[in-house]
């Protein structure tokens, strides 16, 4: 009995060290958090899935992993997991705060990948009567009836002036574009609803943001 005693005392001390050592602070938690950032990575690989669906799924589960993990360590007591759990969040976004300041963002990663296949499309549709080029793209149309981002190429570089600076050659130029495919308009007064903003992803290629869109589904 005094041997089942002393071994079961020993192991005591072992398991409370095993749990110690298990109750440690860890960044790992925010990778949890990156299958949120999916949509905005890589849905125009597949522009046809319903990444409405897809995003609501993941946030879901994504949702009762960490409440999940969050009970089961306040129960045992582990209070540094706890902390990594709730600092997850800001670890991730000081991350893609950093990658924000280098310029690597989804869209610019994206722009580098297609940028070739978008000078490809610009030089087949050239024409010898259109200087400088203003070409158009589709860049988000997540909500279908209306695209809300859009890609434009703009050999002038008018769009980046301010609202009402622009030429009217210019503007003949867009109401052209706007003509033959009116889903790719560009509208840099859409109204008292909607917000747009234009900024600069490469040499003459600008995204025109329609944050506010008018056309929801």
């Amino acid at each position: 009995m005094l041997t089942s005693l002393g071994e079961s005392t020993c192991r005591q001390p072992k398991r409370a060290k095993a749990e110690k050592r298990s109750d440690r602070f860890t960044w790992t938690y925010a990778l949890w958090l990156l299958p949120l950032l999916g949509e905005d990575w890589l849905y125009w690989l597949a522009p046809r899935w319903d990444w409405g669906t897809i995003g609501l799924i993941i946030w879901l589960a994504t949702l009762i992993a960490g409440a999940g993990s969050m009970c089961f360590n306040l129960a045992l007591r582990r209070w540094r997991r706890v902390l990594s759990l709730l600092t997850a969040p800001l670890l991730l976004l000081f991350a893609l705060y950093l990658l924000g300041t280098a310029g690597i963002t989804s869209d610019s990663v994206r722009f580098t990948l297609t940028r070739q296949a978008y000078l490809a499309e610009i030089e087949r549709s050239d024409r010898p009567d259109e200087a400088p080029r203003l070409r158009t793209f589709v860049w988000d149309d997540t909500f279908r009836a209306k695209t809300y981002s859009t890609l434009v190429y703009d050999q002038s570089d008018e769009i980046a002036l301010p609202k009402g600076a622009q030429s009217a050659a210019w503007q003949q130029r867009l109401q052209k574009s706007c003509l033959e495919n009116k889903k790719e308009c560009v509208n840099l007064d859409p109204g008292r609803d909607e917000v747009v903003g234009v900024r600069k992803i490469g040499e003459h290629f600008y995204i025109l943001d329609n944050s506010l869109p008018n056309a929801f589904p």
